[in-house]
């Protein structure tokens, strides 16, 4: 269940998109490394813009911003009334260059860095709706993004992970009106196409957002010889 993302390249991203993309509100992007729910972040909707939303999907009848969901379960997204209309007519691919998972052991929580293994993005599934912000007073556009079992390699820190959609299957997932066709889309990805590796403890703070956030750490063993 990823609650920080970063995003930091969507170049690659834009170009296979350009099919789909009708307006890029997005423009030249703003780096961020340390994507907190409620923080902006940039998303395709199925209505051709590419623009910055809000993380954490809030539907348009909710009351207030508590009803706030940050992940919907693909195995029963179309079952519950609070996602059902959304996974039906709103949903969206939401590019990320990777996001941040934590292993807990003897209650110590050690962060790690989950990217494609191959340093290209991936196309995370999501849906979306329009929240009319009060404090803003102005409507926004909020995200979920959808879930699935973990692989075997991810399995080891946490037990969720993401839908990743490979880029044939765009086009299908945001305007496919078959939803036995979108629910074959929830499909695992694969380790072998996934890297993970432990980060500083630095990324467990909101405010901090720097490109050091998705730098590996490097252990020293025991024994091992330093140069000082």
């Amino acid at each position: 269940m990823p609650g920080r993302l970063a995003i930091f390249d969507d170049e690659k991203f834009k170009e296979d998109s350009k099919d789909l993309i009708k307006n890029d509100m997005v423009g030249a992007l703003l780096p961020k490394y340390n994507i907190a729910p409620t923080l902006p972040i940039p998303a395709l909707l199925n209505n051709g813009n590419y623009l910055y939303t809000h993380f954490g999907y809030i539907p348009s009848w909710a009351k207030d911003k508590k009803s706030m969901n940050i992940n919907a379960r693909s195995e029963s997204i179309f079952e519950k009334l609070y996602f059902r209309d959304s996974f039906r007519y709103r949903r969206c691919i939401i590019p990320i260059n990777g996001f941040y998972e934590w292993e807990v052991e003897d209650k110590q929580k050690t962060p790690y860095f989950v990217k494609d293994s191959k340093d290209d993005y991936l196309a995370i599934a999501g849906i979306w709706d329009e929240y009319f912000d009060i404090d803003l007073n102005m409507k926004i556009v909020t995200v979920a993004l959808i879930t699935c079992d973990a692989n075997e390699k991810l399995g080891k820190i946490h037990h969720r992970m993401p839908v990743v959609l490979e880029k044939k299957d765009f086009s299908k997932w945001l305007y496919d009106e078959n939803l036995k066709e979108i629910n074959s889309l929830f499909n695992i990805y694969s380790s072998e196409k996934l890297e993970l590796y432990e980060v500083s403890s630095n990324v467990n703070k909101v405010l901090f957002d720097e490109s050091s956030c998705i730098k590996k750490v490097e252990k020293i063993e025991i024994g091992q010889k330093t140069l000082f």
